[in-house]
C-alpha cells in the first residue's frame, strides 16, 4: 500500500537483498488504518454515485423497521437478565443466552451486509503476512448488523444482571465478552465455508432445497405446535410434547457456547468457582475452534485458491473435443427448428431457457415462489371459516404471493452479470431480452394464481366466480404495472447477483422499497374498488373496473418496453460498472 508510511532510509552499501529490513508494528498499524479509511470511503462515496441519494432515503425509511426489530430483543434481553437474577431463576439463564444466539443468526440471514465495490481479497497482492491478512478479514466485517445488534443485546443483558446484582457484573461481563467473540467467529466461519460450498452449482441446488424445506418446516411446526395458535378445540395441545423434546436436548445444549455461558454465570452466583471456570474454558475452547476453522478457510484463499466454478471443470479430453459434423445440427437448422416453437422467435426462446435456469438456481426466487403457496395452505383453512373475511381469502393470498416474485423483477439484469456486454454486442434488441424476462415473471404469477386457487379449494371452499374473475383482472393490472416499473429500475439501478455468496441482496434498497410501495398501492386500488362497488351495491362492477385498469397498465407496459433500448444505451456505462465488477 503505497503512501502509508514514509520511504525507508537508503540501505548501506554493504546491505544485500538477503537481509531485508523487518516489518515494523507502525507499518501494520498503517495498513489497518488504511483499511478502516477505505471502508469509510466506500460507505461515504456510495451515496455520491448516481442514485445514491435515493439509496440513502431508502435506508432512512427502512431504519425504523430495522430498529423495531432490534430494539425489542435488546430491551427484552436487559429486562430478562434483570428478572432472572432478582427472581433467583438463574437456572433459566440458558433461555436468554440461546435467544440472543438465535437473534444473532436470524439477523445474519435476514439483514445482509451492503455489497462493496472492493474485494477484500485484493489485499493479498500487498506485503501482508497471513496473520495480518486474517485480522484484516475479521476487522473488515466487524461492524455488520448481526455483530452490532447481537453485541448490544449481550451488553443489555449484562447491564440488567449488573443492576440486579452488582457483585456478579465483572464475571458476567467477562463471560458475555467471550460469548460475543465466539458468536463473531462462528458466523464468520459459517459464512466462509458456505461461500466455499456455494462455489459449485450442485452444492447451491442442495443448499436451496435445504433452506426451502427447513424454513417451510419451521413455519409448519410453529403453526401446529405453538400454544398461541392452539385455541380451537379441534387442535390438540402439543405443549407436553415440546417440553419432552426440550428435556431431551437440554443436556446437549448445556455443552454448547450459549449453555456454557449461562452455566458459568449461574455457577459463579452459587460460589461454585471450579465449574464456573471450567465452563469459561469450554467457551474459550469453542471460540478458538471456530477461529481455527475460519483461519483454515482463509489460509486456502490466502494461498490463492479460486472459488470460481470454472476452475473446477475437468479438462476436456482429446476424444471429446473432436466434433462430428453429421451428428450436430447446424445453426440454421437449430434456428429454423426453434422459430416454430410456440410461434416465438429464437431470441425469445433462448432467453426463456436461460431465465428458467436462473429461476432454478436462485434460492430467493424459488423461496419467494413456494413460500406464499405453503403459507396459504397453512392459514387458508383457519381464515376461510370466518364469515367476515372468508370471501377475501383468495384475493388476499394472490396479493401476498406477487410480492416475492415482483421484487425480483426490479433487478432483471442482476443474474446476467458481465453478460450484459453481450447484449450490446449481439444483433438483438434489449426489448426482446426484457420481454423474455417478463414472460417468466408473468408465468410464475399465473402458476401461483392457479396453485393458490387449487389450495384454497382443497382446504376450504372455492371462491365465487365473481371474486375469481375480479382477482384475475386485478392480478393483470398489478403484474403489468410491476413489470413496467421493474424494467425501468433494472436499467437505472442494477445490482449484480452472486449466487456463490450467501450474504448478498437481490435488489437495491430503493428498488425493494419501490416494489413494496407499488404492491401496496395496487392492493389499495383493489380494496378501494371493493369498497366502491359495495357502496353502490354493484359488486359485478369489480370485473370491468379491474379490466380497464389492466388494459391501461398493459398500454403503459408496452410504452416502457419500446423505450428500453434507448434507456439501456444511455445507462450502458453504469450497467457495465455495476454488473461487471468482481
Amino acid at each position: 500500500m503505497a503512501g502509508l508510511t514514509p520511504p525507508p532510509p537508503p540501505l548501506p552499501t554493504n546491505a544485500t537483498a538477503a537481509h531485508p529490513q523487518p516489518w515494523t508494528a507502525s507499518q501494520s498499524r498503517a495498513q489497518f488504518a488504511a483499511l478502516a479509511q477505505l471502508r469509510w470511503c466506500i460507505f461515504r462515496n456510495a451515496f455520491r454515485r448516481k442514485g445514491g441519494a435515493g439509496e440513502l432515503i431508502a435506508r432512512i425509511i427502512f431504519l425504523p423497521f430495522i430498529a423495531a426489530i432490534a430494539i425489542g430483543p435488546i430491551v427484552g434481553a436487559g429486562l430478562g437478565g434483570y428478572y432472572l437474577v432478582t427472581s433467583g431463576n438463574l437456572a433459566k439463564l440458558p433461555v436468554l443466552t440461546w435467544s440472543i444466539f438465535a437473534l444473532w443468526q436470524l439477523v445474519v440471514l435476514n439483514i445482509s451486509p451492503p455489497g462493496l465495490s472492493f474485494d477484500i481479497n485484493t489485499i493479498i497482492r500487498f506485503p501482508l503476512s497471513f496473520p495480518r491478512y486474517l485480522i484484516a478479514r475479521l476487522f473488515f466485517g466487524l461492524l455488520s448488523a448481526s455483530n452490532v445488534i447481537g453485541t448490544i443485546a449481550l451488553i443489555a443483558a449484562d447491564i440488567g444482571i449488573g443492576i440486579a446484582k452488582p457483585s456478579l457484573l465483572p464475571w458476567s461481563t467477562l463471560l458475555f465478552a467471550t460469548f460475543a467473540l465466539a458468536n463473531i467467529f462462528f458466523t464468520r466461519m459459517v459464512l466462509a465455508w458456505v461461500d466455499r460450498w456455494l462455489s459449485t452449482r450442485r452444492a447451491r441446488e442442495l443448499l436451496t432445497a435445504f433452506i426451502l424445506f427447513a424454513s417451510l418446516g419451521f413455519q409448519y411446526i410453529n403453526l401446529n405446535y405453538n400454544p398461541g395458535f392452539q385455541q380451537s378445540r379441534h387442535h390438540p395441545n402439543h405443549l407436553p410434547f415440546l417440553l419432552k423434546v426440550f428435556h431431551h436436548i437440554q443436556p446437549i445444549a448445556a455443552l454448547l457456547p450459549p449453555g456454557l455461558t449461562a452455566t458459568s454465570i449461574a455457577s459463579f452466583d452459587r460460589a461454585r468457582y471450579l465449574p464456573s471456570l471450567a465452563s469459561l474454558f469450554g467457551l474459550i475452547a469453542f471460540a478458538c475452534l471456530f477461529l481455527t476453522i475460519y483461519a483454515w478457510r482463509m489460509h486456502r484463499e490466502f494461498r490463492g485458491e479460486n472459488l470460481s466454478e470454472l476452475t473446477k471443470q475437468p479438462p476436456p479430453s482429446r476424444t471429446a473435443s473432436i466434433a462430428v459434423p453429421s451428428a450436430q445440427p447446424t445453426l440454421a437448422q437449430s434456428a429454423a427448428t426453434t422459430t416454430n416453437t410456440y410461434g416465438l422467435s429464437p431470441t425469445i426462446v433462448a432467453c426463456l431457457q436461460k431465465e428458467l435456469l436462473y429461476v432454478r438456481r436462485n434460492t430467493n426466487q424459488l423461496y419467494g415462489f413456494v413460500a406464499p403457496i405453503f403459507m396459504v395452505f397453512l392459514f387458508a383453512s383457519r381464515i376461510g371459516s370466518s364469515d367476515r373475511f372468508g370471501a377475501f381469502v383468495f384475493p388476499a393470498a394472490v396479493a401476498y404471493s406477487i410480492l416475492g416474485v415482483s421484487i425480483l423483477s426490479y433487478n432483471c439484469l442482476g443474474m446476467d452479470g458481465p453478460g450484459i456486454q453481450l447484449y450490446f454486442l449481439a444483433p438483438i434488441r434489449l426489448r426482446t431480452v426484457f420481454l423474455a424476462k417478463n414472460l417468466v415473471g408473468f408465468l410464475l404469477n399465473l402458476v401461483e394464481l392457479v396453485l393458490i386457487f387449487a389450495v384454497i379449494t382443497f382446504v376450504g371452499h372455492p371462491p365465487s366466480l365473481l371474486i375469481t374473475l375480479a382477482t384475475v383482472c386485478w392480478l393483470l393490472f398489478a403484474t403489468f404495472t410491476n413489470g413496467a416499473i421493474g424494467n425501468l429500475r433494472s436499467l437505472s439501478a442494477p445490482k449484480k447477483i452472486d449466487l456463490s455468496k450467501i450474504s448478498r441482496k437481490q435488489t437495491s434498497q430503493l428498488s425493494a422499497l419501490i416494489a413494496l410501495a407499488i404492491v401496496i398501492a395496487c392492493f389499495g386500488v383493489g380494496y378501494g374498488g371493493v369498497l366502491l362497488t359495495n357502496h353502490l351495491n354493484r359488486p359485478w362492477l369489480l370485473v370491468p373496473i379491474f379490466l380497464a385498469l389492466a388494459a391501461a397498465a398493459f398500454v403503459f407496459y408496452i410504452q416502457v418496453l419500446n423505450r428500453l433500448d434507448t434507456i439501456a444505451i444511455n445507462h450502458r456505462e453504469a450497467l457495465s460498472e455495476e454488473l461487471c465488477k468482481t
